[in-house]
């Protein structure tokens, strides 16, 4: 292919398509730098965006952590106070079976009542003796 032969002649002319030519170019040039700069900053803003994102991330991340450390420190803790609980709950056990139950403790009264000098009627070996002489008829002693 050949290349056109531009004419020289006049000068002033030729200058002047590429005065519009330029001024075409230089225009769409600056609307791609402007269209560029538009999308650079919505590149930084989205970059700043996402890293204000990860921050929270790993700084929930972090208390869930510590958040998750204090519920296990707590359920050990309960664990351990069942375990002793229990513990006591079987020591209780143990000392409630060696305790005396009401009905043997109203035995034990009823017991106590029967032999009480207090409450209770003895009889004495001279009173027996006496009621025997009574009782018994008169002729049999001779």
């Amino acid at each position: 292919m050949a290349l056109p032969i531009l004419p020289t002649l006049p000068f002033e002319r030729h200058g002047e398509e590429e005065r519009k030519l330029t001024a075409e170019l230089v225009k769409r040039l600056n609307e791609d730098t402007r269209r560029i700069r538009i999308v650079e900053q919505r590149i930084d803003r989205l970059e700043n965006s996402i890293d204000t994102l990860q921050e929270n991330a790993l700084t929930q991340l972090n208390d869930l952590k510590l958040a998750l450390e204090k519920i296990n420190n707590k359920i050990v803790s309960v664990s351990e106070k069942l375990v002793s609980i229990e513990g006591e709950i079987l020591r209780l056990s143990k000392e409630i079976s060696k305790t005396a139950t009401k009905r043997e403790l109203k035995q034990m009264e009823t017991f106590i009542d029967l032999i009480n000098p207090i409450t209770a009627k003895f009889v004495t070996k001279d009173e027996i003796e006496r009621m025997i002489d009574y009782r018994m008829p008169k002729n049999k002693k001779a």
